[in-house]
């Protein structure tokens, strides 16, 4: 009714907001600043941008070195980093697509957007762990994570099952190749 996207609300409960343009100089030093007076950053472009900016870790942690600097990608540093983050393509390419949905029918993503999920739940253990690590040690850490890796280690079962006996997962609509009561 206020013109606010449930959607919004329900993952930026709680949280400020800040706008700056990062083609804008004022706005770059007004980020950095930032930056360096806080514990935990999170960034979420391509592999390469916070440096072009000079809002990279190495540059970061000089001024701050207790800084938690997470950085969330789609398919990680190499040869995938050009590839775009987003949880439907970790869906496709990380091969959930290919075991969601009716036997007979095509590969289905599913509902709920559970890599980027999925994802930031990794990036939260990752950075409690980093935070945990600032206080024995005074120094931050960086916290790699991206989509696709988060994706995989939830296909354990499939991993295992194929690695273990050779079954090659399939969808299979509600029923579950090792478990009841399912369907």
């Amino acid at each position: 009714a206020d013109g606010e996207a449930t959607y919004f609300l329900s993952v930026n409960r709680n949280k400020d907001s800040l706008a700056l343009d990062f083609d804008d100089p004022e706005d770059l030093v007004r980020a950095r600043q930032l930056a360096l007076e806080c514990d935990v950053l999170v960034e979420n472009f391509r592999p390469g941008v916070m440096d072009r900016l000079g809002l990279g870790y190495d540059e970061l942690k000089a001024g701050n070195p207790g800084l938690v600097y997470c950085s969330i990608t789609g398919f990680g540093r190499g040869a995938g980093a050009v590839i775009p983050g987003y949880d439907l393509l970790a869906q496709a390419v990380g091969g959930l697509m290919s075991i969601t949905g009716d036997p007979d029918g095509p590969p289905q993503k599913v509902g709920v957007a559970v890599v980027d999920v999925l994802t930031g739940l990794f990036a939260s253990v990752g950075v409690l762990a980093a935070l945990h690590h600032r206080t024995a040690t005074g120094r931050g850490q960086r916290v790699d994570v991206d989509l696709l890796s988060c994706l995989l280690s939830s296909l354990v079962n499939q991993g295992s099952a194929y690695t273990a006996g050779g079954v090659v997962p399939t969808r299979m609509g509600n029923l579950h190749p090792s478990i009841t009561p399912y369907e």
